[in-house]
């Protein structure tokens, strides 16, 4: 009987043995990809979407690589085309490559270990099986923290084009050549065309201006310690308006010795304009694909605005392609502290390229440049000829290649 108790025993034992063996390590030698589904990536806990990882795990060790592209051809209606090179996975670099042992698992590597670049530190663990990688960066800071902490709203609207604005949430300066002779103050006339009433909305039932629009939608804009910029604006996501912040690495800076550097995720940049004017009504996430062909089959507006969902996403269109040139590398911002808080806004050569291509895109609207013609045909600007002024819009192109000083942004004051 002891002998039979023993037999039972160790069969027993061998089956709990057999239950309980792992899975082996998928061969990684060759390297693998992982992208879209099959990655899934953590920045300081929350999510960041978009981005590609290379692998290779030869001797006990793994060799990860992260960048980001952006396939244009998925902004359906807006006619762009080809890749978009975009920012890495830690602002300030496009590429993060990080070697570090590989302990095998059950069907996984694990990995884990600390890092730098020339504009953070961080802590990180992950796991890659043979289908996927699961990865997270942990206690990110800047080394610089000089714009830290900070918290900033859009600069109130405050007088008119006739008095003078002494307060927008723009900030705008244009100066040409003087030997061109034009005495048209194009700063003002930047600042007329921000505030004009020139946006369709509620199906064209009335309009507004770039500044109004702006001034509604966006509440505040953060700078991290970890070098995210969350942006809490107003949604209609689930059908009523609603304040809603964005995931905090769609908009990532590093300090500069100018003022910083804008790192942009095309991916969240887009998806998250398009949901906070989406007329859905359940707050559920959607795939970034079928959204755009929701978008792009809407019939009306945003209940919180009303702006035509065509026009939205021309004038993404327009900001991408104005932009495109500096995405992967970093959008250079000046930031000139002001007594109410701060102007952040582009250098010439940048704001030049910038208005040139926003001119060109918004001109192609005929709804807009009707209104537009009509608005500055209607005003009456301190010391410029109304006659002046009906042919402004043409001359605009030809002002941009005299321009000896163009400074476009926002201007912010600090957040209550």
């Amino acid at each position: 009987m002891l002998l039979g108790c023993a037999g039972l025993l160790a069969a027993g034992l061998g089956g709990c043995s057999d239950h309980n063996d792992v899975d082996p390590v998928p061969d990684l030698s060759a390297g693998a990809t992982y992208t879209g589904t099959s990655l899934e990536l953590y920045y300081d806990g929350e999510q960041m979407p978009g981005k590609t990882a290379e692998v290779k795990v030869a001797d006990g060790e793994a060799e990860m690589t992260f960048y980001s592209t952006f396939d244009l051809s998925q902004l359906t209606g807006m006619g762009l085309t080809g890749e978009l090179a975009s920012p890495g996975i830690t602002p300030g670099d496009s590429r993060l490559v990080l070697t570090a042992p590989a302990v095998a698992g059950d069907g996984v590597y694990e990995v884990a270990g600390s890092g730098a670049t020339d504009y953070v530190t961080f802590d990180y663990t992950g796991s890659i099986s043979k289908d996927k990688m699961t990865f997270s960066l942990t206690d990110v800071k800047l080394k610089n923290q000089a714009l830290a902490g900070n918290v900033f709203a859009p600069a109130p609207i405050v007088g008119n084009i006739v008095s003078g604005y002494s307060s927008l949430p723009f900030h705008l300066v244009w100066e040409l050549d003087p030997a061109v002779g034009v005495d048209i103050p194009l700063s003002e006339v930047l600042q007329l065309i921000a505030t004009a009433p020139v946006i369709p909305v509620y199906d064209g039932t009335a309009y507004t201006s770039v500044a109004q629009a702006f001034c509604s939608l966006v509440k505040t804009v953060a700078l991290k310690s970890d070098g995210d910029m969350p942006v809490m604006y107003v949604s209609t996501l689930g059908g009523a308006a609603h304040v809603a912040t964005s995931c905090g690495n769609m908009l990532q800076y590093v300090p500069v010795e100018s003022g910083m550097k804008l790192y942009l995720n095309p991916l969240q940049v887009v998806s998250e304009a398009l949901l906070a004017l989406s007329d859905n009504k359940d707050d559920a996430k959607f795939d970034f694909s079928t959204l755009l062909k929701r978008s792009s089959a809407a019939d009306s507006g945003s209940a919180a605005t009303g702006v035509d969902p065509a026009l939205t996403r021309a004038m993404i269109g327009v900001l991408l392609k104005a932009l495109a040139p500096q995405i992967e590398g970093g959008v250079p911002l000046t930031v000139a502290p002001t007594s109410a808080g701060a102007d952040i806004y582009l250098d010439t050569a940048t704001s030049v390229t910038f208005l040139a291509t926003l001119l060109q895109g918004a001109l192609q609207n005929p709804d807009i440049q009707a209104k537009l013609q009509e608005y500055l045909s209607g005003v009456n600007l301190p010391g410029v000829n109304p006659d002046q002024l009906a042919g402004l819009l043409q001359a605009l192109p030809q002002y941009l290649m005299k321009t000896t000083k163009l400074e476009i942004g926002l201007s912010l004051v600090k957040a209550e």
